[in-house]
């Protein structure tokens, strides 16, 4: 094989090597958008739940009293639930942190090149003046 081809050939493994760090953190950051997109998917599920289940009961008891205790009961519920949720969307963020920290925490001082292919185009250079 050709010098230039050697060269090219490290340089172009030296690039992918490069860029595989910032392979890797959008990968994490296509990942927790995909759960934040579904967390809030089933966020807006819940509350459709709620508000339909409220917007029933009226037509369902007739009793002012029974309407009202279920009507607490049915808020406690989703109060917990919201908690609950909040609670998960707090995880999640702290997992993502811990996975995006961990993608930027590369040690680039492994990546390097052969001697030989960091001088070849110095010397090609220093020919090309003396021309």
């Amino acid at each position: 094989m050709n010098d230039f081809t050697e060269n090219f050939d490290k340089i172009a493994d030296f690039a992918s090597q490069g860029l595989e760090p910032v392979r890797q953190f959008a990968n994490t950051v296509v990942d927790a958008g995909e759960e934040l997109a579904r967390k809030n998917y089933a966020l807006c599920g819940d509350m459709m739940e709620f508000a339909i289940s409220q917007a029933r009961l009226p037509l369902n008891v007739t009793d002012p009293k029974e309407l009202v205790e279920r009507q607490v009961a049915a808020t406690k519920s989703f109060a917990e639930l919201m908690n609950e949720r909040a609670t998960e969307y707090a995880d999640m963020g702290k997992a993502f942190q811990k996975a995006a920290a961990e993608a930027a925490n590369v040690d680039f001082a492994n990546f390097h090149l052969d001697e030989k292919v960091v001088k070849a185009p110095r010397k090609r250079a220093s020919r090309a003046k003396a021309a």
